[in-house]
């Protein structure tokens, strides 16, 4: 059971860490769902004093900004250093394994897009000021453009393959649980390169690719759930 909050008699004069706020935040969310993430609940978490956490963040929304903030850095980083040791890591199943695993390897984020995803979306709706997303489908867009790069065969039918991989995807999240999630993730990461990826061994133009796309989807702003543009898994 969680510690008692602490009363303001109890306040040390040296602040909480930011970073373990966010982490009490992320154990919350993940643990107890969107509604536990509260100052008071994790200020409870942490054995503090409510006003410690509330100094940091102006408001439970602006925590859950930067909570989610950090955790998506966090996937792009993971997923930009996948691709970048991996000599064929332009290759769209290459990229779209990555994805998946960024996502499947991280508590929050695995809650996130699967368990939680209610949570996720009324986060979205309450704030903004997100950068990259990384999605569980792949746009028929960032395919054309693989295609022009010479990363997947050019009669490759982009919106099918989009539309496929989006229905695939979802179905992923049946399997967290089941042991069996590894082994269909590379099952379907070698569907797409007996079928979609291009044979040319150097994948350097595809690399450079997704982190222009990765980048533009930042800049615009197209990168968060709900936007017209964007392809929501």
């Amino acid at each position: 059971m969680a510690n008692a909050v602490k009363s303001s008699d109890d306040v040390s004069p040296s602040s909480v860490d930011p970073d373990a706020v966010l982490d009490a935040a992320s154990d919350a969310f993940v643990n107890d769902g969107f509604d536990a993430v509260s100052f008071r609940h994790i200020a409870s978490r942490l054995d503090v004093h409510e006003s410690e956490v509330s100094q940091h963040f102006d408001s439970v929304e602006a925590l859950m900004v930067r909570m989610l903030n950090r955790e998506y850095t966090g996937m792009f980083r993971a997923i930009v250093d996948d691709i970048e040791r991996d000599p064929l890591g332009g290759r769209l199943s290459r990229i779209y394994r990555y994805v998946l695993s960024a996502v499947y390897e991280r508590p929050l984020a695995r809650s996130l897009y699967l368990m939680d995803r209610d949570g996720l979306h009324r986060i979205m709706r309450a704030t903004h000021g997100f950068a990259y997303i990384p999605q569980l489908s792949i746009r028929a867009d960032f395919i054309d453009r693989m295609k022009l790069a010479g990363a997947v065969r050019h009669e490759t039918d982009s919106e099918a393959v989009s539309a496929v991989i989006s229905a695939v995807s979802a179905g992923t999240a049946l399997l967290d649980g089941t042991g069996t999630l590894e082994t269909v993730m590379d099952g379907l990461a070698q569907l797409l390169e007996g079928s979609v990826d291009s044979d040319d061994p150097d994948t350097s133009r595809g690399k450079a690719e997704f982190f222009a796309y990765a980048a533009s989807l930042a800049e615009d702003g197209s990168g968060r759930p709900g936007h017209p543009g964007h392809a929501t898994s």
